[in-house]
């Protein structure tokens, strides 16, 4: 009878041992929704393929359906930098609370509520990108911890709490320390498996911003700093590592999932083939493209690199599969998504995110719907054949009209929206002057207008943003060595003399140095006048209404242009 009982436990063992054995653990579910360059984009005002696309009630639509469909506890939201700054009046006016708030609600439930131990408790991580520094650093501790301050605006939330979700940015440090400016990494578990979500922004921030704005910090290599996180992280059995970059590049655009191959190309293609071996995931931003395509690692592995165009137009649809046994990512595929305002869940918009619409224009309305005049043609930013901009050579000669100067000079970049046929209201022009900058006057001579204008070719940082001036005029051989393409250079009907001083009107960010043009630092600030947006509308009230009349004979090109290439 021993024997018997014997035999049957051991048959018992090995039914256990294989059942154990084809009970393989399902692999875990998580779908992040990677939303970059919001760009504060709370209101309606983009196209795409036609239709119209983004704002915060459409786009909040399509992330609400995507956290329905996926559940709450398995999806996150991802901001790869770039959530403010830039932005339209109806969130600049408020100093970008409203964008704030927007992600907020996803946190709480509701834009009103401050407590993120309620509500929907979906979660939200972020970094920062260059136009989180368009203001003083103190301005961004606040827009991030929350707090009034001595701020003088409407608070919508009061007092405004900040952001209810955290921050990561690991090549960022207080100059002078190795000391970072906030977390470099966040992790998150799902279903009990640690992910790692690291944030770096473009290294060039400091070039491209405002000087005074990073003085009391520093940036590093992306790549390197991204590195160590991972490192360190990969000491405490971490496997599984997004990385939230605010850097990009350019791709062709599809439809549907991830493909094998692709043609991306740009900084974050260079970066992400540095990137240790474990790294899965690139969520970048910055440029504003479609991005969605496998790149090898330093260790030749497959990571994912995505981004989804910009201004809340869309987001990236990523889908990881996590091992539960070995906590790494096991696939990865993403699909971009446009969230269209006319089919899908364009349809049934956020009406949370329309009630934070609407108690936002309750407030801004009043600032932004006053008629200034009326223009007969489109004001675009669009360059023409010789590199000049219509709106841009009415701004140009704004600044110089404000000044009383010689000559004016603004970087490509500066205006951040087009101007339609039609009335022209203060909300467009704070729209396409979202930065607010001074205007100053800098005394410069002429050989060093001449160095500043070669500067187009020569700087630092990839020469895609160029000046666009006014009282003068230049012509330039695009053949000759970078250094000296400039051939002449127009002033009062006669060349300017090398040692002759020129009064030039400009934003106090170039002025400083910013855009890679170091020249504008070798001239003296003579004047301090209004704000930009001031004295846009200024001039803008100044000049015969309505506009007609089409600009132009600034920039000569003696050879093939740039801009043809």
């Amino acid at each position: 009878m021993g024997g018997i009982f014997f035999v049957l436990f051991i048959i018992g063992i090995i039914f256990i041992a294989f059942t154990t054995y084809d009970q393989t653990p399902e692999p875990v579910p998580v779908h992040i929704l990677a939303i970059n360059d919001f760009h504060g984009q709370i209101c309606q005002g983009q196209k795409m393929n036609g239709s119209p696309v983004g704002g915060a009630p459409v786009l909040g639509g399509y992330l609400h359906d995507a956290i329905d469909r996926y559940g709450k506890n398995n999806t996150i939201i991802a901001l790869p930098g770039d959530m403010t700054g830039a932005s339209p009046a109806e969130s600049n006016l408020l100093l970008d609370e409203p964008a704030i708030l927007f992600f907020n609600s996803f946190v709480t439930g509701d834009w009103k509520k401050t407590d993120p131990e309620t509500g929907e408790r979906v979660r939200v991580i972020a970094t920062l990108g260059n136009h989180e520094f368009d203001h003083s650093i103190s301005d961004l501790e606040r827009l991030l911890g929350g707090g009034n301050a001595d701020t003088d605006i409407y608070h919508l939330v009061d007092p405004y709490p900040g952001a209810l979700w955290p921050v990561t940015v690991s090549n960022v440090f207080w100059a002078g320390t190795d000391t970072h400016f906030l977390t470099p990494y966040v992790i998150e578990e799902v279903q009990g498996i640690p992910v790692a979500f690291i944030g770096a922004v473009t290294e060039t921030t400091k070039e491209i911003s405002e000087p005074k704005n990073t003085e009391l910090i520093t940036f590093t290599d992306e790549a390197d700093a991204i590195n160590e996180q991972v490192r360190h992280l990969k000491e405490q059995g971490i496997h599984s590592f997004i990385i939230l970059l605010h850097e990009g590049g350019k791709q062709t655009a599809y439809e549907g999932p991830t493909r094998e191959t692709g043609d991306l190309s740009g900084r974050v293609a260079s970066i992400t083939m540095r990137l240790d071996e474990d790294v899965d995931v690139v969520l970048s931003g910055h440029s504003h493209e479609f991005t969605n395509q496998y790149l090898p690692n330093a260790g030749g592995k497959p990571t994912l690199v995505t981004q989804a165009y910009s201004y809340s137009s869309a987001y990236s649809d990523v889908y990881l599969e996590l091992d539960p046994v070995t906590k790494d990512v096991t696939s990865k595929n993403a699909t971009i998504i446009i969230a269209y305002a006319d089919q899908g869940p364009g349809l049934t918009p956020d009406e949370n995110a329309q009630e934070l619409l609407d108690a936002v224009n309750t407030v801004v309305e009043p600032l932004i719907n006053e008629i200034i005049t009326t223009t007969d043609i489109p004001l675009t930013r669009t360059l023409d054949v010789n590199g000049e901009s219509l709106l841009y050579n009415i701004v140009t000669d704004a600044l110089r009209w404000h000044m009383d100067a010689d000559m004016s000079t603004i970087n490509i970049g500066a205006l951040r929206a087009d101007i339609d046929a039609g009335e022209i209201t203060t909300g467009d022009v704070y729209s396409v002057m979202p930065f607010h900058g001074q205007i100053n006057t800098v005394q410069m001579t002429g050989k060093q207008l001449r160095d500043l204008l070669n500067e187009q070719w020569t700087r630092t940082i990839k020469p895609d943003h160029y000046l666009q001036i006014s009282g003068f005029s230049y012509s330039y051989d695009s053949s000759r060595e970078p250094s000296s393409r400039v051939t002449s250079i127009t002033f009062d009907g006669k060349e300017v003399g090398d040692d002759e001083l020129y009064s030039i009107a400009t934003i106090d960010f170039l002025a400083s140095g910013g855009d890679g043009y170091s020249v504008m630092k070798e001239g003296t600030i003579i004047a301090n006048g209004g704000l930009d947006v001031d004295g846009f509308i200024a001039y803008l009230r100044h000049i015969t209404s309505p506009i007609h009349v089409e600009t132009g004979g600034r920039i000569f090109p003696e050879n093939i242009s740039p801009y043809e290439e």
